[in-house]
């Protein structure tokens, strides 16, 4: 509910943008109007915080924060920090690290465990996520391919993609059992790499897919391991 509630209040606020590059998005292409999509977002955030109250107090806490970080500093004019590359993608990464530790919460007390998943997420989201401005440049005003041109902003993202693997040998050495989300990993970010020394902007969609795909399944992957392990 609040990554549904921030995606609403982002193309209510890029209502103008998305016109170019997603005519067919429910406002942009008016079969929601915005008096409807401010109402819906409004409930969506609404129970999520109610909902998030009764599992934990510091869940709560972080969802909030989350709305205010990432969902109204995020897209509205008086901050816009999504035109600010850099900014936007920190902004993105501390929301996800935000989520990790309130659901952390609900079933264990903060401990240096949920602080180090806090910072793997913080990494993983702020080095893959440029990537999704690529499919957006012909009607973005300001990202990392606009700003240091298609070519460059791919080699950054190149470089970027290697990051996540630090924390991830990392883990490996104190538990070895997550190899195989390593290994995941770095098949993902190796075809994300393919398609950035390629053609980006060309290949914007399926280079966002794969992004996607790196961010989640060697997550689900370690995830399982423990699950397993634990059984």
């Amino acid at each position: 509910m609040i990554h549904s509630g921030c995606d609403i209040i982002n193309d209510i606020y890029d209502i103008r943008i998305d016109k170019i590059c997603k005519p067919n998005g429910a406002i942009a292409s008016d079969q929601i109007s915005l008096k409807n999509a401010w109402v819906y977002m409004i409930f969506l955030f609404s129970t999520a915080l109610i909902l998030s109250i009764n599992l934990s107090l510091i869940l709560f806490l972080c969802l909030l924060i989350g709305i205010i970080v990432g969902g109204i500093m995020y897209s509205h004019p008086l901050f816009r920090f999504k035109d600010k590359p850099g900014i936007a993608m920190a902004d993105m990464a501390l929301c996800f690290a935000l989520e990790s530790i309130g659901v952390w919460s609900i079933y264990s007390p903060i401990n240096s465990d949920c602080l180090t998943v806090a910072a793997y997420i913080f990494v993983l989201v702020f080095s893959l996520t440029f990537m999704k401005d690529f499919k957006d440049t012909a009607g973005d005003i300001n990202s990392l391919p606009l700003l240091m041109g298609i070519h460059r902003a791919a080699k950054v993202c190149c470089m970027l993609t290697i990051l996540p693997l630090i924390p991830l040998i990392y883990v490996i050495t104190k538990y070895y059992y997550f190899t195989p989300a390593a290994v995941i990993y770095a098949v993902f970010a190796a075809g994300c790499i393919q398609i950035l020394l390629r053609d980006p902007a060309g290949d914007g969609n399926k280079l966002k897919d794969r992004m996607i795909m790196a961010l989640t399944i060697p997550n689900f992957t370690m995830l399982f391991v423990v699950v397993c392990a634990n059984h």
